[in-house]
């Protein structure tokens, strides 16, 4: 007779990293099948095959898994725009164009993953997306090409107030898509 053990009970997961990615992987198939606000804590327990305590010895509850999920999502989005942002870099309003472009319509690689940020996920998942972790991402990418920019163009364009804008428009384009076009469009009217 087959059994089906339990971490906790002599199949324990000893290593935080492990159990962390066993879990976060039971929780992106609650949140596909359930959606973020329809999955508890017991649900992602359940898939996992532990207990809800052993759910909480690894993360602080469904807030701090959301978190990290959209952070590891966060990493492998802004690891390919630094490689969008060098193809342009001598020109910087396509160089951002480009980037805004990428992260409102980027999608996880996995092929057939539901998107944890955009429909009914949306709105269980924005606060965790535009935060002082993804201004940080967009500090790093922006902060030299900006200050080139502005030393060539004589201009003087803040680095913070344009990471407010950027942050918005990429969740506003992500939670209502429109075609390059439109973006692009819509992009060169902001310009004016």
């Amino acid at each position: 007779m087959k059994t089906n053990k339990r971490w906790g009970n002599g199949a324990r997961v000893d290593d935080l990293d492990t159990g962390k990615k066993i879990l976060l992987k039971s929780a992106v198939d609650c949140f596909m099948t359930k959606g973020i606000k329809s999955t508890t804590i017991e649900d992602i327990a359940k898939v996992a095959n532990v207990t809800r305590r052993t759910v909480y010895r690894y993360f602080n509850g469904k807030s701090d898994i959301i978190t990290a999920l959209i952070e590891i999502e966060r990493q492998r989005m802004f690891y390919k725009i630094k490689d969008i942002a060098t193809l342009h870099d001598n020109n910087f309003p396509l160089m951002l164009e480009e980037c805004i472009w990428f992260a409102a319509t980027y999608r996880p690689p996995e092929a057939g993953k539901i998107d944890l940020v955009s429909g009914m996920n949306a709105a269980e998942a924005s606060p965790h997306i535009d935060t002082e972790e993804s201004d940080e991402h967009w500090r790093e990418l922006l902060q030299a090409p900006l200050d080139a920019y502005n030393a060539r163009n004589k201009r003087s364009i803040k680095l913070d107030d344009l990471i407010k804008i950027v942050g918005r428009l990429v969740i506003s384009y992500r939670q209502s898509p429109s075609t390059k076009e439109q973006f692009k469009a819509s992009m060169l009217a902001l310009m004016l």
